[in-house]
């Protein structure tokens, strides 16, 4: 081995990287939550399966489904399957590259040549191993590797918020779904009650005991309440349409199973939401960010590595004959080793703009990873407000439709005393009927928020996880 190989060989077993060694940035969060009461919080932490607090067996099997057949999930992981495969792809950069070849030519020589052996008939046979390794002594293509290790991560947490993302879309639109079905129960019953107040009016009008302006009105109460049915039965199909699709099903497809009708679990006051600084921890757009971050200062290295002078070593070794059955003797064979610089010394500025790119962009993406974290805070700030003030409508409804029932109830018993008419029965049965459904509505909007803060808070997609190791084996 020559000096020369010796000593290239030494520089790049104790090679430099360039550029910024990634530190992820400290970031320091006030633990305490500001948007809600301690009655309404607890810093327990949060569930990560949250939707098993519910009880409902059926949206626990829709949420495993979606976990596995989700078209987006199923993007996402075939994502980190390609990153993988990216990664790999850089870090055989840094080993040696071996190939070997085999070849055999006859050539003829211009008999119109005037030099010896003109004319002849020629057989050159080849066989042989070529081997060339660039080494990494500046650190470029460890610092691409760094990159794509990060950008490996990025793939890994956009699968996560694609999980997170999709267990919200199922748990509201199955939620919203038995809201609505509960809403049309209460409309069918408060049309059969109308329909009955209809007929007795009805029936008081022809023996002279009501006026035709009670039984108009009666009527357009009744008709009126009918007309609400249609548009809450598409709300409930679009809702099951949306549901089937998340499941990677056809939107038909969970109509007959959705018949059944289930109740809406009554929202808890206090929810367990964990320390403000976990959601750093557990969000996964906070995690993409950082992850860009680190891919972006690691490219600035690789940019950096190209202003050096690039080495490698290379070489061959193999036999040459004019008769195939002297390749294989000793006095066929041949060698050759040698190392080789590349420097590019004069580019225009190209690789200074560059690392100049570089540095622009890791300042945008350290930009963005702070926006990512103040959004993520306030998300989940937000969502805490929207649940405790959703929790308080709820509960100021329930007291309302408390005292609708007892004036119905009264209202009937004037009626049947002859102190009122029907219009005032009337009145508070319209009245009973629009505070029960807006507490349905409320109780709708309650699960919603509810399912919003824990999606705010980046719970849910640590038990799903396992795809990642059942991706390795597959790819073994």
């Amino acid at each position: 081995m020559t000096k020369a190989a010796i000593l290239l060989l030494s520089l790049g077993l104790s090679a430099c990287t360039m550029g910024p060694d990634y530190k992820a940035p400290k970031i320091d969060l006030f633990d305490k939550w500001f948007s809600a009461s301690p009655t309404q919080v607890s810093q327990e932490p949060i569930h990560t399966e949250w939707w098993n607090i519910f009880d409902d067996a059926l949206l626990s099997k829709y949420i495993e489904q979606s976990a596995v057949h989700n078209k987006d999930v199923q993007i996402a992981l075939a994502n980190i399957k390609r990153a993988r495969a990216v990664r790999g792809e850089t870090r055989g950069t840094l080993m040696p590259s071996l190939g070997s070849n085999v070849e055999a030519t006859r050539s003829k020589s211009s008999s119109a040549n005037s030099s010896f052996n003109s004319g002849d008939i020629r057989n050159v046979y080849d066989a042989g191993f070529d081997a060339s390794w660039e080494l990494d002594i500046f650190g470029g293509t460890r610092r691409e590797i760094e990159a794509s290790d990060a950008r490996l991560g990025i793939a890994k947490a956009s699968y996560n918020n694609v999980m997170l993302s999709t267990f919200s879309d199922v748990a509201r639109n199955y939620y919203e779904a038995r809201g609505v079905q509960k809403r049309i129960a209460i409309t069918q019953q408060n049309i059969d009650l109308l329909k009955q107040t209809y007929d007795l009016i009805n029936a008081r009008l022809n023996v002279g005991e009501a006026t035709q302006f009670d039984a108009d009105r009666a009527r357009g109460e009744y008709e009126a309440t009918q007309a609400q049915l249609p548009n809450l039965n598409a709300a409930l199909e679009v809702n099951i349409f949306s549901l089937s699709t998340l499941l990677g099903l056809p939107p038909e497809a969970l109509l007959d199973e959705m018949k059944t009708v289930q109740p809406l679990p009554y929202a808890p006051e206090i929810v367990p939401v964990g320390l403000r600084s976990d959601i750093l921890r557990r969000r996964p757009d906070v995690k993409i960010a950082e992850r860009e971050l680190a891919a972006s200062s690691a490219d600035i290295g690789a940019e950096i590595a190209n202003l050096f002078p690039k080495f490698s070593l290379t070489g061959d070794i193999g036999t040459q004959a004019r008769n195939f059955s002297d390749l294989f003797m000793a006095s066929a064979g041949m060698w050759s080793f040698g190392p080789s610089m590349r420097w590019s010394v004069f580019d225009g500025g190209s690789i200074r703009a560059r690392i100049d790119i570089e540095k622009a962009e890791n300042q945008a993406a350290l930009a963005a990873y702070e926006k990512t974290i103040l959004e993520a805070l306030a998300d989940a700030e937000k969502a805490l407000t929207r649940y405790g003030r959703e929790i308080e409508t709820r509960n100021q409804l329930e007291k309302s439709l408390q005292t609708r029932r007892s004036a119905v109830t009264l209202a009937q018993e004037l009626l049947d005393a002859g102190e009122v008419d029907y219009l005032a029965v009337l009145d508070a049965q319209r009245e009973l009927t629009t505070s029960e459904d807006s507490l349905v509505v409320s109780e709708i909007q309650t699960m919603i928020k509810l399912i919003a803060l824990y999606t705010a808070l980046g719970g849910g997609w640590e038990s799903h996880t396992q795809a990642y190791a059942d991706l390795s084996q597959t790819e073994q």
